[in-house]
């Protein structure tokens, strides 16, 4: 077996013995019994418990950022599009199993990750968005914005949406509301910036 495939094998034995339980003691003896390979030749792979979460935080990214790409490329309406990217990625993780196993069980695993998750967002997000957010607004489809901040303040938002929901967000529907309200506001502000001046 080549090492990309031994590799992929191993992260998916990963995301079962997670999505079964969240991380405990055993959790790398675990992933390698399920994955049908020893301790070394899991951490030759894959390398040790936050090399683990981090690859798959990684493969979960690069999906996301995929589909979120994709949708920008044939939008029209922006702002719905925005909304619904902030609601489907913040429903998304709220329905991970993974994810929320760890958050029930160990919250300070994801604490710890934290730091890590938007510069690893920038890293994937930056050359695959960029050039879709530049064509949408050289095509009028798009207003013109620095890529960084947006990517920086979507993913800054649903990481706080996804791991801090409010009773008032629990609903999607409720959700989608919040989300525009926010919009409403932030853009009121640029508008009444732009009129006066400041």
């Amino acid at each position: 077996m080549r090492g990309n495939q031994l590799r992929g094998r191993i992260l998916e034995a990963a995301t079962q013995v997670l999505r079964e339980g969240g991380p405990r003691p055993r959790l790398i003896t675990s992933i390698a019994e399920r994955a049908g390979v020893s301790r070394p030749t899991l951490y030759k792979y894959v390398g040790d418990r936050d090399a683990i979460y981090d690859a798959l935080l990684r493969i979960e990214l690069e999906r996301v950022i995929d589909d979120i790409a994709t949708r920008a490329e044939r939008s029209e309406s922006p702002r719905d599009d925005y909304i619904d990217v902030i609601v489907g990625l913040t429903l998304q993780a709220r329905n991970h199993p993974a994810l929320q196993a760890v958050l029930a069980k160990h919250p300070e695993i994801v604490a710890s990750h934290l730091p890590r998750v938007l510069p690893l967002v920038l890293d994937i997000a930056l050359p695959r968005l960029s050039p879709v957010l530049e064509a949408g607004a050289a095509e009028g489809r798009w207003p013109q914005i620095d890529p960084r901040v947006a990517i920086t303040w979507t993913a800054r938002l649903t990481t706080a949406l996804a791991v801090m929901p409010l009773p008032e967000d629990s609903a999607e529907a409720d959700l989608r509301r919040e989300v525009g309200a926010l919009l409403d506001v932030t853009q009121s502000i640029a508008a009444r910036t732009r009129t006066d001046g400041s």
